[in-house]
């Protein structure tokens, strides 16, 4: 094969790359907000939040969802990855129509055990597309997580301790202040 046959062929095929349509296309979808954070969450507590899948080609699709512990190198300073992933709850999978959007409902609940108190944790929510005819792109939420220094449950027992205390001193005082006036 001479060079200039070489040359030739290397031109038809860049051409026909550049002028031929490709099977790959891109996804046209976004997400917002692209980061949740949720502050002084109690440990047994749980809050809910939705984040919106924009849909912006002309057919439906279907979308995957799942959680990710990003790498070391990936966290917000001054946070760990989640202990548990299975403490933030979605839907693996939800439908959106052609140019539309949907929300999409999320719930995160840590453990009432006091050793989840005073956190800083970060998950991220991982989207992509069910059909991977196409160029396949995935997006990401970030998720923030800071639990309180102390649990709900630990608070309520404390409260309830008190009142019981309270009830019983103010009784004796009573029972107290009755026998005084009888006996004197």
């Amino acid at each position: 094969m001479t060079w200039q046959t070489k040359c030739l062929t290397c031109l038809i095929v860049t051409l026909s790359g550049i002028l031929l349509p490709s099977s790959a296309l891109a996804w046209s979808f976004a997400l917002s907000p692209p980061e949740i954070e949720i502050d002084n969450l109690s440990p047994g507590e749980v809050t809910e939040f939705n984040f919106t899948i924009h849909n912006k080609d002309n057919i439906s699709h279907v979308f995957i969802l799942t959680a990710h512990n990003p790498e070391e190198t990936q966290l917000r300073q001054g946070r760990t990855e989640l202990p548990d992933s299975k403490w933030v709850s979605f839907p693996p999978q939800v439908e959106v129509q052609a140019d539309s959007k949907l929300e999409v409902p999320v719930k995160v609940a840590i453990p009432p055990e006091q050793k989840w108190a005073d956190k800083n944790w970060e998950i991220w929510l991982g989207v992509k597309p069910k059909d991977n005819n196409l160029l396949l792109v995935n997006y990401y939420i970030r998720i923030l997580v800071s639990t309180s220094r102390g649990t709900k449950s630990g608070l309520h027992t404390g409260l309830i301790l008190g009142i019981i205390i309270g009830v019983v001193l103010v009784s004796y005082a009573i029972y107290y202040y009755w026998r005084k006036v009888k006996y004197s």
